[in-house]
Formats: structure tokens, sequence, C-alpha cells
């Protein structure tokens, strides 16, 4: 995966890690002006996670897909 999207040495410079904390500032503030209740926001905040990790994996499953039929044979 390209580094400027998600690098393991720096972990707190990812936009994965960017995207997950704005989400969660959103989330925050959603409770915060009584549009959902915590129990809401827990429930949204488990499900954004797991699609923070699922989206990258299918972004990186859908670009191999297409370097496999976009490929040359030398």
């Amino acid at each position: 995966m390209n580094k400027a999207i998600y690098d393991k040495s720096v972990p707190t410079k990812n936009l994965v890690t960017t995207i997950a904390g704005v989400i969660t500032l959103l989330i925050t503030l959603l409770v915060g002006f009584g549009v959902i209740t915590p129990e809401q926001s827990t429930e949204i905040t488990t499900q954004t996670n797991v699609l923070i990790t699922v989206v990258p994996q299918a972004v990186s499953a859908i670009a191999a897909l297409i370097l496999i039929f976009k490929a040359k044979d030398a």
C-alpha cells in the first residue's frame, strides 16, 4: 500500500488515523448536541472502526485485480 496513505512506521501521520480521528470528533459532537445517544455512539464507533479497516483492504484487492488483467507478458 502507498506510504502516503498508510505507513506502519509512523502511526500518527497516517490518512487512516486522521479519518478515524475526524469520525470520532463528529460522533462526539453529535452526542454533545443530543442528536444521538451515547449508546448509539458506541455502536456507530464500532461499525466505523470495522469500515476503516476493511476499506483499505478492499481497495488493495481491487488494485491487485486490475493489475492482474492490465499486466503485459514480457
